[in-house]
């Protein structure tokens, strides 16, 4: 009965131990399992992960070594250095392939490799050694997984095939040592064997529990058990291997805290020699209160169990602990000691502690983040999902997407949505969404498929971004890029998109169209009489009243100032022009009122056909805009029709090649400076110098100002070219300022458009006060009828720069109506007589006394006077007898490139 009793324990026993070993053997495939789908799914985060540290829009078609500089590289190293290093993962990169090569187009670096300052630059770097199963990812675009070993070691990896948004096929890729998961799935089994082994302990007490049976049978055993005992021997010995070979650190310690056996492991954790640990007293060294409490506790008869931040004592290492103190007894029951069992997870804890970070990344997202099964059925959404939608987590959790659907997303996007995601690749667009409140709203998504280790596609991972206001902000930017803010109607630049598809569609299908120019007669009168809002107000009124009286497809435009532009589709001229009429009629009745002020408003027009015959939109634009200030030469308040025959249009059409020439002119610095002198008459002093402006064609032909300044005046060019005079002329001073010695001063042309320029009054005082070259040194001239017309803002020009030290010259005056009146008004330096009157002052005794009695009144009112158009030595004479101070002309020199006049030679008399 005894022997049975003892059989039954020891069947038992053995399926107890047949239990563990099966249970550590399911456990270790089990754990093998899912460590290789965790490093699977670490690399697919992380190569997901890795173009979006990267810039935006770094992989695109195109793309050629140099495109990134060394320190961009480096810097995108850095980032993805920085990444990976909080991870098992030891590199992630990017790939693409040129014909047959496989290039690095980014990748991270190690710490040790970032220390060695080994060459760093990974922007196409050739795989030279890349598996050729990488090809396959490229051919087929699709994920893979794959043991590859290079000249940077034996890796896990995996490739993801990518798309840039214009269409460049790239992949990235993530690698993990293979080493690294062998030496988890390692750890993992030594483990398994550590804790088999505690559970095997746990028999002894079944063991002591029959062991008053097997003693009344022992003496028939005790032979067996010789004949055992070196096989006990064998055991212990196997045992004691297993646990100094364990990567968990074990230690035996007596029912004092000493400690009485180590395994290797254990030296290792402690980072002390083991002679230096075996013999201390665990109860006296601990520091630590929570590890003294937890062996108190199996010394008391109670697994001891402590997790968290350690130093150790003895080795000073810092480490995330695990440990477990094991209470042992003896055959009579009686505490002996116990077995303690330390773990180092720092590196486990590490990676916890960034899977955490993750999920707090992915809840606090600034995107809407939301995960569906395969079907569509949302698992998961965090809570800007809910800011955005409206919808809380347990509103959406199992059902699917749909809900989202406004019905304004076609069909076509949903198709390409599933068509991509199924394919395994990752779908970037845009839906109208709506939201719980039935409000609609915009979201820009990428969608990406999830996969598990054997690549199948589980669940799909959407980041949806709000840009409602964005797409809101963008319509307003298209609308005010292509719109007049003071009307709403097209701008310039629209307009002549519009004109070039028109004349497009005339070009192919023939069809006859009308363009129109309408510039508003005496525009400024309003302006200067009521100001600017006035005029703003004004040109609102007038283009409703334009607007009422055109078709729906009819086109609109105001391309700046007084002007409109009108694009009458599929219209004859006949049309075109009594449509015109009737608002001409119209404009009859109309009165602009501002406050106590009344003003009628005439228009005159310019009209030109669009047919197949029209060569281009500038060229149409041209046209009409001569034939509109034809009808403004010719009286206003007219329409006239472009006729190429016209000799009036000829000379506008002129006028408009000349403005292109001046605005290339400008663009290419082709203008050049000239210099004509102006020399004393009654004592002696230094010579002054009159800069002149002349145009250098692209023929290399040296064009006078007379053909090109009067296109200037007309389309307001005159104050950019002032400008470039200015700028070009203080700068050459400043340059030969040391050679300047010889002459008095440098004078410089003024537009009468200038005259009222705030920025450039504000452009000269700076050049001036800034720079190297003395006011006294600088004279400006303005015409007489320039400083008229624009009295008020001519006073205001030249008091600001004579408080500089500038001086002023009239030019050209006696050629006004009331020059001796306005005269007082103007505190100019000197008058620079007509040369209408100095070319006679010979022959013609009324020329003689003009000039004279203009020499007088400049005199009385304390002016210098110069006489221009001095051509013969006997003008100059007769000049010098009437009293004049200066003169300049021909008969002293013509006018000659700046930089001769720095040579000593340089006045030549003719």
């Amino acid at each position: 009965m005894t022997f049975k009793t003892t059989n039954k324990v020891y069947l038992a026993v053995l399926i107890y131990i047949v239990w563990v070993v099966l249970y550590v053997v399911w456990d270790y495939s089990h754990e093998h399992e899912r460590i290789y789908q965790q490093i699977d799914n670490d690399l697919i985060s992380s190569a997901v992960a890795t173009p979006l540290i990267l810039p935006k829009h770094f992989h695109h078609k195109g793309m050629q070594p140099g495109d990134v500089m060394p320190e961009e590289d480096l810097d995108n190293t850095l980032k993805l250095s920085r990444f990976v290093r909080s991870s098992n993962i030891i590199y992630v990169y990017t790939l693409i392939k040129e014909d047959d090569t496989i290039f690095f187009t980014s990748s991270s670096s190690t710490v040790t490799e970032l220390q060695a300052g080994k060459n760093l630059y990974n922007y196409f770097l050739p795989y030279d050694d890349a598996d050729p199963r990488i090809n396959l990812v490229f051919a087929d675009q699709k994920q893979r997984f794959l043991e590859i070993t290079d000249a940077w070691g034996h890796f896990r990896s995996v490739f993801i095939p990518r798309t840039s948004p214009d269409g460049l096929q790239y992949i990235t890729a993530a690698d993990i040592e293979i080493s690294q998961i062998q030496t988890q799935l390692n750890q993992r089994l030594i483990q398994q064997i550590g804790v088999t082994v505690i559970f095997l302990l746990f028999l002894l007490p079944i063991l002591w529990t029959f062991s008053s049976a097997q003693r009344r049978w022992a003496k028939d055993l005790e032979a067996s058990v010789r004949e055992r005992t070196e096989e006990l021997h064998s055991s212990k010995a196997f045992l004691s291997s297993i646990i100094e070979h364990s990567p968990v650190g074990f230690f035996h310690y007596d029912q004092h805290g000493t400690i009485s056996m180590i395994n290797q492991r254990f030296t290792d954790i402690i980072g002390a020699p083991s002679d230096s640990i075996v013999g201390i007293n665990l109860l006296e060294k601990l520091t630590n209160e929570d590890v003294i409490d937890a062996l108190n506790e199996s010394l008391q008869g109670d697994v001891g169990y402590f997790e968290g931040p350690y130093v150790s004592i003895m080795g000073h290492r810092s480490m995330h602990l695990i440990a477990e103190f094991v209470p042992l007894r003896d055959k009579m029951g009686v505490l002996n000691g116990g077995v303690g069992v330390f773990n180092d997870v720092t590196e486990q804890q590490a990676t916890t502690d960034t899977l955490k970070k993750l999920s707090r990344a992915v809840e606090q997202s600034p995107s809407a983040v939301v995960i569906t099964d395969l079907n569509g059925n949302i698992e998961y959404v965090n809570p800007r999902f809910t800011d955005i939608t409206g919808y809380t987590a347990d509103e959406v959790m199992g059902k699917t997407s749909r809900l989202l659907n406004s019905g304004e997303t076609s069909k076509e996007v949903y198709h390409d949505l599933w068509k991509t995601l199924l394919s395994g690749q990752e779908w970037r667009g845009v839906f109208h969404n709506k939201k719980k409140s039935g409000e609609l709203y915009w979201t820009e998504e990428i969608i990406s498929p999830i996969t598990n280790n054997l690549g199948q596609i589980t669940h799909f991972v959407a980041l949806q971004e709000d840009v409602t206001e964005a797409r809101r902000i963008s319509d307003e930017i298209d609308f005010q890029t292509t719109h007049d803010p003071l009307t709403g109607l097209l701008n310039r630049q629209q307009f002549e998109n519009e004109l070039a598809q028109t004349i497009e569609h005339a070009h192919q299908h023939h069809s006859h169209h009308v363009l129109c120019f309408i510039d508003i007669d005496q525009f400024k009168i309003i302006n200067d009489t009521c100001g600017h809002m006035a005029g703003d107000d004004m040109l609102r009124q007038l283009s409703n009243l334009i607007r009422d009286k055109l078709r729906s497809h009819d086109i609109f435009a105001r391309p700046g100032g007084d002007e409109f532009l009108l694009l009458l589709k599929n219209a004859s001229l006949a049309r075109a022009e009594h449509i015109i009429q009737v608002i001409m009629t119209d404009l009859k009745q109309f009165r602009f009122q501002w406050e106590d002020h009344n003003f009628t408003v005439e228009i005159s027009a310019g009209l030109t056909i669009i047919d197949q015959n029209t060569d281009s939109a500038v060229g149409a634009l041209q046209d009409v805009d001569t034939a509109c200030y034809t009808a403004k030469d010719a009286g206003r308040n007219r329409i006239h029709i472009y006729n190429d025959q016209d000799e009036q249009q000829l000379i506008r059409k002129g006028y408009i090649q000349w403005a292109s020439e001046i605005h290339r002119a400008l663009d290419e610095n082709a203008f050049r400076l000239y210099a004509q002198p102006i020399v004393p008459l009654q004592k002696e002093q230094k010579i002054g110098y009159e800069i002149l402006l002349r145009l250098l064609s692209e023929q290399g032909e040296i064009i006078a100002p007379d053909a090109f300044l009067p296109a200037a005046e007309r389309y307001n060019i005159a104050p950019q070219i002032d400008r470039w005079v200015i700028r070009n002329s203080l700068q050459w001073m400043a340059k030969n300022i040391d050679n300047l010695e010889h002459i008095s001063s440098l004078a410089i042309n003024l537009s009468g458009q200038s005259l009222g320029d705030d920025a450039l009054l504000g452009f000269i005082i700076r050049s001036i006060q800034q720079g190297p070259v003395p006011a006294h040194m600088i004279k400006f001239e303005i015409t007489e009828t320039a400083a008229i017309a624009n009295l008020k803002n001519a006073q205001i020009f030249i008091r600001s720069l004579k408080n500089l030290g500038c001086r002023f010259a009239l030019d050209d005056f006696g050629s006004g109506l009331s020059s001796f009146a306005y005269l007082k008004n103007l505190p100019v330096d000197l008058l620079k007589i007509d040369g209408m009157f100095v070319r006679n002052i010979l022959i013609d005794p009324i020329d003689e006394a003009m000039v004279r009695s203009i020499n007088e009144v400049g005199h009385i009112m304390g002016m210098e006077t110069i006489a221009e158009f001095v051509e013969t030595d006997a003008m100059m004479e007769r000049l010098k007898t009437m009293g004049v101070d200066y003169a300049q002309g021909y008969a002293i020199s013509r006018p000659v490139p700046i930089d001769t006049i720095l040579e000593s030679t340089a006045l030549t008399t003719v």
